[in-house]
């Protein structure tokens, strides 16, 4: 089984627009009546009831009985079948590999995350195969009912070389080939695979599923990591795939004349998924050995603290961990002030881990984005924590194929 993707310099015709617009707009708004998709859309009503008996004959859509009438003919509902097909949505990220098989409402049947293997980008992928295997089996879906597998991975993805190259340094930023992963899952499973950046997916799926119809500018922060960016109401994925990667390559800086601040601070780099939390709470732990919250979780053992202990006891008001949110997420803010200012999105979506840091790591990205921000742009956008939390990737895996199976529809 094929279908066309919906990448760059791959144009949509008016029928696939018209597939994916009704589809989409039936799947958030069902039961609804023909009329009210209509109004949503700006289709003409015989427009839309020509594609809606299309979709109920393939029994994409289902009718739902009927509507209130205000004098007249009662009006039809009609709502998406979530049980027409399911979709396997992966996520290859930074420290774990995590999978689901959702519907098409999406809803997650069954999920397992595990551990990102240490090693080469091609052992993490040949990893994430077996992964999706499993989590298939113990789903207990027909195989016959798996319609697509999306695949969101870390890393710089290049599409004409089909590669995807890990930008962890500790990883030793190893190069490997995600078309190989698509060729070897596609040959396993016999469905179209697709695959994308793991921030770009992530936008992808906050747009989709958390954010409203009006959003049409929208920018996800892969904590700061990487961006996604949808513009336009369109995910962007840039000429290679690689658009809304957050950092420079600063190894080598021969010959340009820079001052030492820019290798120094963090603003051109990242310092991981946590912000350098975990970092700096065990160096003013281990400086000043005074009493915090974050003893509650970790006792005396400073190797294992981590940012969701930090998060903790900063929610409880311990002032040595709620000084290390804040000073990470007014660091963050400086990135998201800059790109707010650049791109003049309604909403910013912070995600990628940041969110568990709750209101305090929110309203220090709030408050920077407030101070330094041009007033025309700060006064329209709504920064908000990711409502998807780390199923963000998987769910704009399973956004992406059903997208594309919506316009073959």
């Amino acid at each position: 089984m094929a279908y066309r993707s919906l990448y760059k310099h791959d144009h949509l015709t008016d029928r696939e627009r018209k597939n994916i617009i009704l589809l989409d707009v039936i799947r958030r708004n069902g039961p609804i009546a023909k009329t009210d998709i209509s109004r949503i859309t700006q289709f003409n009503i015989v427009t839309v009831s020509n594609y809606v008996e299309h979709y109920i004959d393939q029994k994409l859509v289902v009718e739902k009985g009927l509507d209130i009438s205000s004098g007249g003919r009662r009006p039809e509902l009609v709502e998406l079948n979530a049980e027409w097909g399911h979709i396997v949505g992966i996520e290859i990220g930074p420290t774990h590999i995590l999978a689901i098989v959702a519907n098409l409402a999406p809803a997650i049947i069954h999920k397992i995350k595990i551990k990102r293997p240490d090693g080469h980008m091609e052992v993490v992928i040949a990893e994430a195969v077996k992964l999706v295997k499993r989590v298939i089996e113990e789903s207990k879906v027909p195989m016959e009912k798996i319609r697509g597998i999306g695949l969101g991975i870390s890393g710089v993805i290049d599409r004409s070389a089909g590669t995807i190259r890990d930008t962890d340094s500790l990883r030793g930023k190893t190069v490997g080939s995600f078309s190989t992963a698509k060729g070897i899952l596609e040959k396993e499973f016999r469905v179209p695979v697709s695959v994308g950046n793991d921030a770009s997916l992530a936008a992808l799926a906050e747009k989709k599923l958390s954010l409203r119809i009006d959003d049409e500018n929208v920018l996800y922060f892969y904590s700061d990591v990487g961006s996604g960016i949808i513009a336009n109401n369109d995910l962007f994925w840039g000429s290679s795939w690689s658009a809304g990667e957050l950092q420079l390559c600063l190894e080598n800086l021969e010959g340009l004349p820079l001052d030492s601040w820019v290798t120094q601070g963090d603003f051109f780099r990242s310092e991981g998924l946590d912000l350098g939390i975990a970092r700096r709470a065990k160096e003013a732990l281990a400086k000043d050995g005074g009493k915090s919250r974050i003893h509650d979780a970790v006792g005396k053992d400073l190797s294992k603290v981590d940012a969701a202990a930090v998060f903790d006891a900063a929610k409880k008001g311990d002032p040595l961990a709620a000084g290390i949110v804040e000073e990470a997420a007014t660091r963050l803010g400086l990135k998201v002030a800059y790109l707010t200012n650049f791109f003049n999105p309604e909403v910013v979506v912070l995600g990628g881990g940041i969110e568990r840091g709750g209101e305090p790591a929110l309203n220090a990205v709030r408050r920077v984005v407030k101070q330094l921000v041009m007033e025309e742009s700060s006064g329209i956008v709504k920064i908000i924590l990711s409502r998807l939390g780390e199923d963000a990737v998987a769910f704009g895996a399973v956004c992406l194929v059903t997208q594309e199976l919506f316009a073959e529809i």
